[in-house]
């Protein structure tokens, strides 16, 4: 009895220590007990961990919602344990040193650089889609022209101009409240070009009255200077080549005519009526009355502009003078009005779609109205391209360094990951510094720092010289930039057709 007795307590208690240990067995991990058991659901092998011993199977049926398994991964990738933050420390003060490591073997010790990725990616684009920030940004400002002071809402179309602010990074809330105050109405009848009038010089100098004599022509310096003629070329009657110097002449005066003409007309802009000061000045003429142009100069125009727009019409007159003509010649010309633009467009193409000026005109306007219209299709497609543009960093680093033990492709990976998660993790830094704080320059920061980081990394990476390293970091980044600078001139081209489609 005794004996059975003890053999049955010592049964019950090896079968209790079972229970016990199969109990913490599933309940070590994070996977809920109901989801697991002691048997693999392979191999029916008895497991001794999370994963089996014989197939490698996890221990898990994964029948659960699918909520659960979210925030399951979620909660996987962005655990804070030690190990994380000190890979994160690692890859900051000892650059290389962790991609190194890892690609040997020592992988318990540091966080996997898909994981460190995958972390920071979804923090980095996921802050920029909440916050709405855009990767660049055009809006402008309207400011008075270098000649004129005052406040451009008392200033006339014709003393104002526009002043193109180009951002990095922006949130959506700060460009609104930037261009809250824009007259875009202003903005458009600026880009399209205020009507002004001007004097305009036909090729036929007939318009000036009779043509100038030859005297007048000598005295203005237009006659062509004398040359010894070349032994071989054949004698010409003298009256052609008097005629074909008079010809000379005549071209070289029409040249200077043209001039002073285009000087005239830049006075003329600068006067408080453009639209109707051409036609006045003709009125003005016709009753044998000068208009003076400096007294018509706007009223908005600083002292030393007027003056030196006498000092400029009293040169002009000098130079009509010199050319046998007065003001009241060059107003017999013609008036013809002109669009003076605050900057010239164009017309053009973007992937294939042509544009007209008036077509780029209206999507100035819309794209200064609403930056992101720029950013549609980079901030769809960045954080893909950014991933596959991950294993062709790794390529073109296996083209610069190459190492049957310490350089093959899946050690430039290991390295790629690690350096496109710490570029993640400096750019969001530097996003966030630009963002919340009055700090500046925050782009040539990142540039400078990834132009610093890289060389230091791939040294301790890849065990190679510094010249070596130097050179193959840089041609890595640059052949990378390149690359990106297409796919984003790509991307914004076809944000830009998209945008010429969309109505208002």
């Amino acid at each position: 009895m005794m004996s059975t007795s003890g053999t049955g307590g010592s049964f019950g208690e090896a079968e209790a220590a079972a229970l016990v240990a199969s109990e913490d067995l599933l309940s070590r991990d994070n996977i809920p007990d109901e989801n697991q058991q002691i048997e693999c659901f392979s191999c029916g092998e008895t497991m001794r961990g999370l994963f089996c011993h014989s197939c490698g199977q996890k221990n898990d049926d994964y029948r659960r919602s699918i909520w659960s398994l979210f925030f399951e991964t979620f909660a996987s990738i962005f655990s804070l344990e030690n190990r994380m933050w000190r890979t994160w420390l690692m890859l900051l003060i000892k650059p290389g040193r962790v991609s190194r490591e890892f690609s040997d073997g020592k992988r318990v010790t540091w966080t996997s650089p898909v994981r460190i990725y995958l972390a920071l990616s979804i923090i980095l684009f996921g802050y920029m889609s909440l916050t709405e920030t855009r990767i660049f940004s055009v809006r402008t400002d309207i400011v008075p022209k270098a000649e004129f002071v005052g406040d451009v809402d008392t200033l006339e179309d014709a003393s104002v101009t526009l002043k193109p602010d180009f951002g990095f990074f922006r949130r959506q809330a700060e460009l609104d409240r930037l261009n809250a105050g824009t007259d875009f109405d202003r903005v458009a009848r600026l880009i399209t070009g205020i009507p002004r009038q001007v004097f305009q010089l036909n090729d036929d100098l007939s318009l000036l009255g009779e043509l100038p004599s030859d005297e007048l022509l000598k005295s203005s310096d237009s006659w062509p200077s004398a040359s010894d003629p070349d032994e071989d070329e054949v004698e010409v009657e003298v009256e052609v080549e008097v005629d074909d110097q008079r010809t000379l002449a005549l071209e070289t005066y029409a040249e200077k005519v043209a001039e002073v003409v285009d000087s005239y007309n830049n006075l003329l802009f600068m006067t408080s009526d453009p639209e109707s000061i051409g036609t006045r000045i003709q009125e003005a003429d016709k009753a044998n009355e000068v208009l003076d142009v400096t007294e018509q100069i706007r009223f908005a125009a600083t002292k030393e502009v007027r003056q030196l727009a006498q000092q400029t019409l009293s040169v002009l007159d000098e130079d009509l003078a010199e050319l046998g003509l007065t003001r009241v010649d060059i107003h017999k010309l013609p008036v013809e009005t002109t669009n003076g633009y605050a900057f010239n467009l164009g017309a053009g193409s973007v992937n294939g779609v042509k544009f007209s000026e008036t077509d780029i005109q209206e999507l100035s306007v819309k794209v200064l109205k609403n930056p992101a219209l720029l950013n549609e299709g980079i901030s769809k497609y960045l954080p893909r391209i950014m991933f596959l543009m991950m294993p062709l960093a790794a390529i073109i680093g296996l083209v610069f360094i190459r190492g049957k033990n310490t350089a093959l492709l899946y050690d430039h990976l290991v390295h790629a990951a690690y350096i496109h998660a710490v570029t993640f993790a400096f750019l969001l830094t530097l996003i966030l510094l630009s963002q919340w704080t009055p700090l500046g320059g925050m782009v040539q920061v990142f540039f400078i720092g990834i132009a610093i980081y890289l060389p230091l990394s791939a040294k301790n990476m890849f065990k190679r010289g510094w010249f070596k390293t130097i050179f193959a970091s840089y041609s890595i980044a640059i052949f990378y930039g390149f690359n990106m600078f297409v796919i984003v001139a790509i991307l914004t081209g076809q944000s830009i057709v998209q945008a010429a489609a969309l109505g208002g």
